[in-house]
């Protein structure tokens, strides 16, 4: 049986973009992440699964309170890093939206999925 855990559509804000002036005030990011448990995890204990709290954790740290980047790919990349090193973790799937990025035309939601380890989906 596969265990997925995930925390969705956590909006928080960031200084991230290509452009300046998107890395000097912080914009919205909504993020989604999804990880797949290594094993099934024992009922009812937490140490065999993954806290939701981690997980938001890993989003804020790199998104609210890391440095600035330009690229969202970047951003998940980073996001990925912390998550797959936790001892329960056997696939991640992240979503980074941008709701406020700079278009050229109105309308569209720009966001970059990625997976981890390469090739898995979900």
């Amino acid at each position: 049986m596969t265990t997925i855990v995930a925390v969705e559509k956590y909006r928080l804000k960031g200084k991230h973009g290509v452009f300046d002036y998107e890395r000097e005030k912080a914009q919205p990011f909504v993020v989604s992440i999804w990880v797949v448990l290594k094993d099934p995890p024992e009922e009812d204990v937490l140490e065999s699964s993954v806290d939701y709290g981690f997980l938001q954790r890993a989003v804020h740290d790199v998104i609210a309170r890391g440095e600035s980047l330009k690229m969202m790919e970047t951003l998940c990349d980073r996001i990925i890093e912390i998550v797959s090193g936790h001892l329960q973790v056997g696939a991640v799937k992240i979503r980074i939206e941008k709701p406020d990025a700079p278009m050229p035309h109105d309308g569209g939601l720009p966001l970059v999925e990625k997976y981890w380890p390469e090739g898995q989906t979900f």
